[in-house]
């Protein structure tokens, strides 16, 4: 990690210096839209009176709720964060008196290490959108700005119950599966699919393991698998309509909404361009 202090040796969005994360990935949103990814810190702040104001080239204006919430969170953050005189210094994670070398990396690496834990691998569905898949990744591993995950990477937020259910913290898990709008959800569309329940108490990786393995013919298996990741992503735009505009949605919608979607991508991604909108809103198909 980097203590920075003018910012001159360390890249803004690249490396780690403010939080466990890159800012790349902690606001996804606005590293798309900088212009100068691999920008240095000092690049990005000019000093007045003493003091820093930051200031960015966007290739245009953030303007979407998430870009939005991106910039006031980052903001937040800049504003709390103290800078060390002098140059930029790194130094091994969580420890700044410890010298960074690859015998510390070796050891912190061995102790992290299972062999006796099989290897998950994400599998990615071309018959939805590059940016679900990439959410679905990224929700997986908790990295979505959920409450909780917020909190995680330092950001002071009074409450960080669900604002649907107020029931329990709202996670990325929480959001996606064991919600009750989540669950509701979820018992629509298996009943469309006619498959089984999903364990909604489970995990996003057990759920989208069992829709890669369910017993159908290997393209009605990815449509599933598609369906999936579709029911998570609109569940996470259902949220944030929820929660930046105030707006309730329906249980219903939502699954009117995954149907469309998930036929969409499935007839402009796939070979199976044939199929009709009420074969795939009844999913009565042979793929």
């Amino acid at each position: 990690m980097s203590k920075v202090g003018l910012g001159d040796k360390t890249l803004f969005w690249v490396d780690t210096w403010l939080g466990n994360e890159p800012l790349k990935i902690q606001f996804p949103n606005l590293y798309l839209l900088a212009v100068k990814k691999k920008a240095r810190v000092l690049e990005n702040y000019r000093t007045l009176n003493g003091g820093r104001v930051w200031d960015w080239v966007w290739s245009r204006a953030p303007t979407s709720e998430e870009e939005k919430q991106e910039m006031e969170n980052l903001k937040g953050r800049l504003q709390s964060q103290v800078s060390a005189q002098g140059s930029d210094v790194w130094f091994w994670k969580n420890s700044e008196h410890q010298e960074f070398s690859v015998k510390n990396v070796k050891a912190s690496l061995g102790q992290r290490l299972d062999l006796n834990s099989a290897a998950y691998v994400f599998s990615w569905n071309n018959w939805v959108t590059s940016k679900c898949t990439t959410f679905m990744w990224r929700a997986i591993e908790e990295k979505i700005e959920s409450a909780a995950a917020l909190r995680n990477r330092g950001l002071n937020l009074p409450d960080i119950l669900c604002k649907t259910c107020g029931a329990a913290v709202e996670s990325a898990a929480h959001i996606l599966l064991s919600c009750n709008f989540a669950k509701r959800t979820w018992e629509l569309v298996t009943n469309w699919l006619k498959i089984p329940m999903v364990n909604v108490e489970g995990s996003m990786r057990d759920i989208l393991m069992e829709m890669n393995e369910i017993q159908r013919s290997k393209s009605v298996r990815k449509a599933i698998y598609a369906v999936a990741i579709q029911t998570m992503w609109i569940l996470w735009k259902t949220r944030n309509e929820r929660v930046f505009k105030g707006r309730q949605g329906k249980v219903q919608t939502v699954l009117e909404e995954i149907k469309e979607a998930s036929y969409q991508g499935v007839k402009l991604r796939s070979k199976h361009s044939s199929i009709t909108r009420p074969e795939w809103w009844a999913f009565n198909i042979i793929l």
